[in-house]
């Protein structure tokens, strides 16, 4: 079947210049990248259209990321001139299925800025009543399920939710299981249901990331038991950010009730520690200190904790957020105390607490897993033996020399980095990194990816050498000559940082020849800057 017959043949276009013409269709990618139990493979991920999507840009953005973030982050309705345009061809497409005006649509979405007029273009496409069969909820099936790109697929995932297409219903679940639509398929579910909890936690259940916070902010008010357990012990984890789901799952999932109880398993208690401390975290959500039930939910984890018997770092570490948020002193107590943190309750749980963390069990804990190559765990020994003051040199020093193109064990050393050993470590450096295969020549690279991670490595490096003034102008060198602009932006405020007056013999030179070839005009702003003796931001 040819596409004039799918769309009507009422405009003289041919098959070949049409913008989705001979490419694959986005939903039968996803379809066809589901395994037996209907999870996204990791191939999957990768849409038909990302070369074409991101082939001007250098950042490319995680599936859902740029929709979520907007959604979270900023204002939508920002694009009056594209609500309009976007609100005319619809209508104009309902009433003649005109291809020429289904081509204009198609090719004003493909800059997939939805999340800049979605709402308000609904909004006016309802007030107009349009006919929507035969023509409108065909055109959206064919957006949402044989598009090839995906600001089209979402449109045509979100009119088919305006339109309350109960037979696209399946799909809608099919196509939401890649996270860069999954927004857009619980929109369009929850307007085609008057009660679609049951449908979003099972979608909920195959997504993890931007997907998963979309699904769970619209669970928070659920009044079914087992979807309110699922909230505390599962629904706040995702690989974004905690701090996203925290306050929801901990309300939406009565977190005070379920710690309530005489008995908690351990699953909960460890479920709820990762909330409290997303909590006392804050950031991007609601925090502790907007959350009602937070003062009883700390007390009566700490007590179940005082009860748990295979205490672990993670605990230690959750403990010690909670110390830290009832000793800050910049805090405001007087508005803390409405929500049930009155002085009794602080001296309390802070005896309670350094009773706990004062153990000697854990730095002997520390000492049965300092050989553990799992990188979370070994950012938990760090964190807990830093608080108890164990020094961890060697250990990293050692892994260091062992795989010292690792760039997270330069990360690590150089946090310990001081006058007695920073010459140590810059040997080591100048011995271990091909620094030749560093400085190729400027670009204006963003330095993402494991091929980049030599320049990782000195990436770690430069960033405290400047507190140690002519020590490793060699990397500064390299770092000059690197194609990533970060190595260079960090060797300029390291040269700021040593000030003129310790800059070795040839660095002015060095500075005039990398400005004439610098490629970044922020960071050619910055050289000139150096080399006027101004300082660099």
């Amino acid at each position: 079947m040819s596409f004039f017959s799918i769309f009507g043949g009422n405009d003289d276009i041919k098959d070949d210049s049409l913008p989705w013409y001979n490419l694959p269709s986005i939903f039968e990618y996803i379809k066809g990248n589901l395994d037996s139990d209907g999870n996204l493979s990791k191939e999957g991920n990768k849409l038909p259209d990302e070369e074409k999507r991101y082939e001007n840009e250098k950042v490319r953005w995680i599936a859902g990321g740029l929709d979520g973030t907007l959604s979270y982050h900023a204002q939508s309705g920002n694009s009056a001139k594209d609500t309009k345009k976007v609100v005319e061809l619809v209508k104009a497409i309902s009433q003649k299925n005109s291809l020429s005006k289904k081509v204009e649509l198609y090719n004003l979405l493909l800059k997939d800025n939805l999340m800049e007029f979605i709402d308000p273009s609904l909004e006016k496409i309802a007030a107009l009543n349009l006919s929507i069969k035969p023509y409108l909820t065909e055109y959206a099936r064919w957006l949402a399920f044989k598009g090839a790109d995906r600001g089209p697929v979402k449109f045509g995932i979100a009119l088919l939710g305006f339109i309350g297409d109960k037979s696209a219903i399946d799909k809608l679940i099919t196509i939401g299981k890649h996270e860069e639509f999954t927004l857009f398929s619980v929109v369009a579910l929850t307007n085609i249901y008057e009660d679609p909890e049951m449908e979003l936690w099972e979608l909920a259940r195959h997504v993890e990331g931007w997907g998963k916070i979309h699904i769970v902010q619209r669970l928070g008010k659920t009044q079914n038991s087992k979807i309110k357990k699922w909230l505390i012990r599962e629904g706040y984890k995702n690989s974004i950010m905690y701090e996203y789901l925290a306050y929801t799952c901990a309300v939406g999932g009565d977190l005070r009730e379920e710690l309530r109880a005489e008995v908690v398993d351990d699953e909960l208690l460890n479920a709820a520690g990762e909330i409290i401390e997303a909590l006392i975290n804050g950031g991007p959500a609601e925090d502790l200190d907007l959350y009602e039930d937070g003062a009883e939910v700390v007390m009566l984890y700490v007590q179940h904790m005082e009860k748990k018997t295979n205490q672990t770092l993670a605990d230690f570490l959750v403990l010690q957020s909670i110390k830290r948020y009832m000793e800050d002193e910049n805090a405001d107590w007087k508005e803390r105390e409405t929500l049930g943190w009155i002085e009794d309750l602080k001296v309390n749980l802070l005896i309670d607490i350094h009773k706990m963390i004062n153990d000697i069990k854990w730095e002997q804990m520390i000492k049965t897993k300092l050989d553990t190559r799992d990188p979370r765990e070994m950012w938990q020994v760090d964190q807990v033996a830093e608080f108890l003051g164990i020094d961890m040199w060697d250990i990293h020093w050692n892994r260091l020399t062992e795989s010292p193109t690792q760039s997270e064990h330069w990360y690590k050393i150089m946090q310990s980095a001081n006058n007695d050993n920073i010459d140590k470590i810059i040997t080591l450096a100048l011995e271990q990194l091909p620094l030749d295969e560093i400085a190729t020549g400027p670009a204006d690279e963003l330095g993402l990816g494991r091929e980049f991670e030599l320049h990782s490595c000195l990436d770690y490096l430069l960033q405290r050498l400047g507190a140690f003034p002519n020590k490793g102008f060699p990397l500064i060198k390299a770092a000059l000559r690197s194609p990533v602009t970060r190595n260079r932006n960090f060797a300029i405020k390291a040269l700021s940082s040593w000030g003129a007056s310790n800059w070795p013999e040839g660095t002015e030179a060095l500075l005039e020849s990398a400005e004439k070839v610098e490629p970044n005009e922020s960071t050619k702003t910055d050289l000139r800057n150096l080399l006027n003796g101004k300082d660099i931001d």
